[in-house]
């Protein structure tokens, strides 16, 4: 008798995904005019549309940033940024798909720098001056207090200029303190990209915020003014005017439990998840360089477009977006769907019930991006547009009924138990590796310890939770503990089903 007979057959329900399929993004659901790009890039970097798209509607929400606002009604006005993660697993086109925006926008933080640079040179210049006059008036204040005369007062020329910040675009791996300065750096707003956005959500705090963290993030989904009191800031309070953050980031779906575990602030459901097919794997696309330079100068052109909208002084003289209304057919058609996402919401709960309570807002947004993206990609004689048209409107419903759909498939293996969501990631892991190595070398064991050192599994480090998940596996065929040889079983070996490899999902 062989090993193989001692195992029964693996239950493969453990690993068969029934998530419903990805739901394809049409291009009547894309701004008008950039179908054709969206494509073009997604095949030159082997990576799903659906990420190319996210990640250009995503960016150029940051690149309007404050300079336009859409009103649905005179009460109620919505800044144009939006939030998108990338749901799929390691290598399926995430990051490549988000190089070109990011590209852009370091082109923009390039072409700023030329006029920040001569500010900075005069800053310096001003200073010195400021600096020397101040020694000037100490050495006069010194001199009539000797004398005991008035002393006179600190002249203007003596007050240092404050400092020109770096012009900044967009962001990465930056902390929330660092960020909230960029952001009061940054009148327009910022684009905030993150390869890993459960590892971000999970840092909130760890400096003994209390919440504060999440609290910033929150305020600055509505685009508020903001004011962070911390000790850093030595009592001077950090005000941010209209606090416009753009996010796009990425995750992988073993990881989608722990993102959305805390879901009852509403941050998570701020989110448009995007988890499409992976394209199957072919020869390399060799496109010519003519090809990729029109479409690297078409999103450059449109992102400057974007990023030099002007903004007005409010009564304080200090920069305020301007908001457009929607036109009286696009006003007519967003109420029909507005109220559709309202009985949507309410007869949800929870995350469902708070991501689709979002829809209203988040509709009104993408119709501006996508107004705004389809002019920026016209001639540059077009006028700006002076509102928001029923087609932008259009299109803007068609991407929220597919980012409805792409919820439900993000949420829908979530009604497992923790402890089966954890042997599922277990259990992908052993297929994958039962299924690289050759026909006749077979896979014998799995230690523990060898397995939460691996990225991805630091969970696992967790004794009772490991546990849980090594039990369901015991349950499902997949593993049983390592049987003793006499000299005693090494403490966390399991013995893995030979006949996995022969299962078929």
């Amino acid at each position: 008798m062989t090993p193989r007979d001692t195992w029964p057959k693996p239950d493969m329900r453990l690993v068969n995904d029934d998530r419903p399929p990805a739901l394809k993004l049409d291009a009547d659901a894309l701004p008008a005019g950039w179908e054709p790009w969206i494509t073009a890039e997604a095949t030159a970097r082997a990576c799903p549309r659906d990420y190319v798209a996210a990640g250009l509607i995503g960016a150029a929400s940051a690149w309007i940033g404050n300079g336009r606002r859409i009103a649905g009604t005179a009460a109620w006005i919505e800044p144009p940024h939006l939030w998108f993660a990338l749901i799929g697993a390691p290598s399926t086109g995430k990051t490549p798909a988000l190089r070109p925006m990011k590209n852009a926008s370091r082109k923009l933080e390039c072409d700023a720098e030329v006029t920040w640079r001569d500010a900075l040179a005069s800053y310096e210049r001003d200073a010195e001056a400021a600096s020397a006059a101040d020694k000037t008036w100490r050495e006069q204040v010194g001199k009539a207090t000797k004398e005991n005369s008035m002393p006179p007062d600190r002249p203007k020329a003596a007050e240092t200029p404050n400092k020109p910040p770096r012009p900044r675009v967009v962001t990465m791996d930056t902390s929330t303190e660092e960020l909230q300065q960029l952001l009061a750096d940054n009148a327009r707003g910022l684009l905030h990209l993150r390869d890993e956005l459960a590892g971000w959500l999970g840092s909130f705090d760890r400096y003994g915020g209390k919440g504060s963290d999440r609290g910033f993030y929150l305020e600055c989904w509505n685009g508020d003014d903001y004011v962070s009191d911390r000790v850093k800031f030595n009592g001077v309070p950090l005000r941010i005017k209209h606090a416009v953050l753009a996010i796009v980031g990425g995750m992988v779906p073993d990881r989608l439990r722990e993102a959305l575990s805390d879901a009852d602030d509403g941050l998570p459901a701020r989110f448009i998840f995007i988890w499409p097919e992976p394209v199957p794997i072919a020869p390399l696309n060799e496109c010519s360089a003519t090809d990729a330079a029109e479409r690297r100068d078409m999103l450059e052109k449109a992102a400057r477009r974007l990023q030099t909208l002007k903004m007005v002084a409010d009564d304080h003289g200090e920069p305020t977006p301007i908001a457009i209304r929607l036109d009286d057919d696009a006003f007519a058609l967003f109420d029909e769907q507005r109220q559709e996402a309202m009985e949507r919401a309410r007869v949800a709960s929870g995350l469902a019930g708070g991501w689709h309570g979002k829809n209203p807002g988040r509709l009104l947004r993408l119709a501006l991006v996508f107004e705004y993206l389809s002019w920026a990609a016209r001639d540059h004689s077009t006028p700006e547009p002076t509102s928001v048209s029923d087609d932008a409107v259009v299109r803007a419903g068609g991407f929220v009924d597919y980012a409805a759909a792409m919820f439900e498939r993000v949420t829908a293996g979530l009604a497992i138990t923790r402890a089966q969501g954890d042997a599922a990631q277990i259990a992908r892991h052993v297929l994958a590796i039962a299924q690289a190595v050759p026909p006749n070398v077979r896979l014998k064991s799995l230690n523990e310890r060898s397995l939460y050192q691996q990225r991805g599994f630091a969970w696992a480090r967790d004794f009772t939770r490991r546990a849980d998940a090594f039990a369901v596996l015991r349950d499902a065929s997949w593993s049983r503990p390592l049987q003793a040889d006499g000299r005693g079983r090494p403490r966390g070996d399991w013995e893995v089903n030979p006949r996995i490899r022969e299962a078929k999902l």
